[in-house]
């Protein structure tokens, strides 16, 4: 049950009641619109009509009227219902309020955000008023509650214990469980993973689960265990077996797996008859890739791709709804239902002319009517991560010969690493990088200075220094193929206490702050989009040949992905848990 029924009065259920009978007058009518009943498929041409934010009737009489009713022709349009997209990572440089804000200009009512890097570092009450705050946005805010922190570091891991999650968990505004990464621990026994999966099974709420490529043995597993759904189906062969276990599947197109063209494809040439159990994402993509719209942005590809525009617009709104237990309030045009209503020029037009959030005019051709609120970010705890002082130095790099064979690094694709064992040359005892394209330094260092892991990379580009804390270990990543530029780009970011930036040729080329957490910026979107554009313009040019070089560094430190990355520990072969290079103190 949302908050918005708990907090409606009796009254005014009453007056909701009334003005459906046709006897007070209307809040708002909307008139002479077509109307997309998600519900039947049928297009109709019906009077919508208001009292407050709530939607009162759906139907061909006139509502009553007065003085005070707000009465909209929408002669022309064709009205659906808000957009609710499932499953969002908001803090990818940008944040949840500047995502909400342009999310909600595009059509996109309703947010669903995972709190890994919030639950990491805010304090539970910080947390509390965290969702309480975002409660109060234009843009309906809801959340996940994560069960592991994707980085098998012991210090984060201590902080997912089941009581914490419990208490998370029985939040209203909280509506699932996951994403969840460490599912291989849980499906082998580890007791840790079993007590937080029981919480989350207790709770009632939904849980989602991270299985790229997994067999139908181990999606048996991880059903058995509690898992309610998946976004990571690549095929659609893959997105069949999800369904048959039981699963909904959310259907993504993001910057590293634009799959869902091909997925409705592919469900297209199996006649899927099973659409009502399916979602479409973002999953978190960079701003960069979020310039051509959002959760609109998916509807269109959908039906580009041969879905009826009904089951289209199903996907993006009545089939969240009615998985996270939300129908009753929210997914279509229908009586007691919130009024969250796009107004399209064309069905085949997914990004809405008008955007009608609580039964107000938020947007006109994505365009705000109103700024946000604004948020002191600092009253919830969110502000710049404590980090050592800026004396980084080129000596830091260097890497001891272990052998003849050495281990490096190499890019897969923009999120895959794969082992390459390599003669490399060495002088003075130091491991030296070859003269040849592709190869570079790359060090994760501890924030507060305890720690570095060094190694070489091949395959991400050819730069003199790039440094970013923008990781999943909270800790700086730094590459580059000159120490000396590598300390002052590390020692740039230190300084700015987080952000993204490249020197070249001793020059600072390229700077983005992210103050929040190392992670996020308090910049518009608009701002960001063309930032992050410019990096990874930047980077193509140094020989970047992935999707998403922002996901590339993020997940340099990520050890649920295969197959090598940098830990505390030191470079690590997360199939088998090798540590391949140690670490190095640099405790004096």
């Amino acid at each position: 049950m949302s908050d918005n029924v708990r907090n409606m009065s009796q009254e005014k259920l009453r007056r909701l009641i009334s003005v459906s009978r046709l006897q007070t007058p209307a809040t708002t009518w909307i008139r002479g619109a077509q109307v997309l009943n998600v519900y039947t498929g049928e297009v109709l041409p019906l009077h919508v009509v208001l009292c407050e934010d709530r939607i009162a009737y759906v139907g061909e009489k006139e509502p009553l009227t007065d003085d005070d009713t707000r009465i909209i022709d929408a002669r022309g349009f064709t009205l659906v219902p808000g957009y609710i997209e499932p499953h969002v990572h908001s803090y990818q440089v940008y944040n949840p309020l500047t995502l909400g804000e342009y999310a909600l200009a595009r059509g996109t009512t309703t947010l669903l955000h995972d709190n890994l890097v919030f639950f990491l570092h805010l304090a539970e009450r910080e947390l509390e008023e965290l969702l309480a705050t975002f409660h109060r946005l234009p843009v309906k805010n809801y959340w996940w509650c994560r069960l592991d922190p994707q980085v098998a570091q012991p210090e984060m891991v201590a902080l997912f214990t089941p009581e914490r999650l419990k208490q998370i968990l029985q939040h209203p505004l909280v509506l699932q469980a996951g994403e969840l990464t460490f599912w291989k621990e849980l499906i082998d026994g580890d007791m840790g993973m079993v007590a937080r999966m029981w919480e989350a099974r207790q709770s009632g709420k939904r849980i989602e689960t991270h299985n790229p490529g997994a067999s139908v043995e181990t999606l048996n597993a991880v059903a058995a265990a509690g898992a309610t759904g998946c976004h990571e189906s690549i095929t659609a062969e893959e997105v069949m077996r999800r369904l048959r276990l039981g699963y909904y599947a959310t259907l993504r197109y993001s910057s590293i797996r634009p799959d869902l063209p091909d997925l409705i494809k592919g469900l297209l040439e199996l006649d899927c008859q099973h659409w009502d159990r399916m979602m479409l994402t973002t999953d978190g993509s960079p701003p960069f890739f979020l310039a051509a719209g959002f959760l609109d942005a998916c509807v269109r590809l959908a039906i580009e791709a041969g879905l009826s525009p009904a089951l289209a617009y199903r996907l993006a709104t009545l089939n969240p709804a009615v998985y996270y237990r939300l129908d009753q309030e929210l997914g279509g045009i229908a009586p007691g239902r919130i009024a969250d209503i796009l107004f399209l020029e064309d069905l085949r037009n997914p990004t809405p002319v008008r955007v009608m959030a609580n039964g107000r005019i938020v947007a006109e051709n994505q365009v705000p009517q109103e700024p946000f609120p604004s948020i002191e970010w600092t009253r919830l705890g969110i502000g710049a991560l404590p980090m050592l002082e800026p004396k980084v130095e080129p000596e830091w790099f260097e890497i001891t010969a272990p052998g003849d064979a050495f281990p490096v690094m190499e890019m897969y694709n923009a999120v895959i690493t794969r082992l390459r064992s390599e003669s490399l040359p060495v002088r003075d005892g130091r491991v030296q990088l070859p003269q040849k394209p592709g190869y570079m330094y790359v060090s994760l260092l501890h924030r507060q200075g305890e720690w570095i892991t060094t190694g070489v990379i091949k395959g991400f580009a050819e730069l003199d220094a790039l440094a970013c804390t923008y990781t999943l270990s909270g800790d700086l990543v730094i590459l580059g193929r000159d120490p000396v530029q590598m300390a002052q780009a590390a020692n740039h970011v230190i300084a700015h206490r987080g952000g993204i930036c490249v020197w070249e040729r001793g020059e600072l080329v390229y700077d983005l702050p992210l103050p929040m957490f190392g992670t996020m910026s308090p910049l518009p979107m608009s701002h960001l989009i063309e930032e992050s554009g410019r990096l990874f313009e930047l980077l193509r040019r140094a020989g970047y040949l992935f999707a998403d070089p922002i996901y590339s560094l993020l997940f340099l430190s990520a050890t649920h992905l295969p197959k090598v990355r940098l830990t505390p520990q030191g470079i690590c072969n997360t199939n088998d848990g090798q540590i391949l290079l140690p670490a190095r103190s640099l405790k004096k």
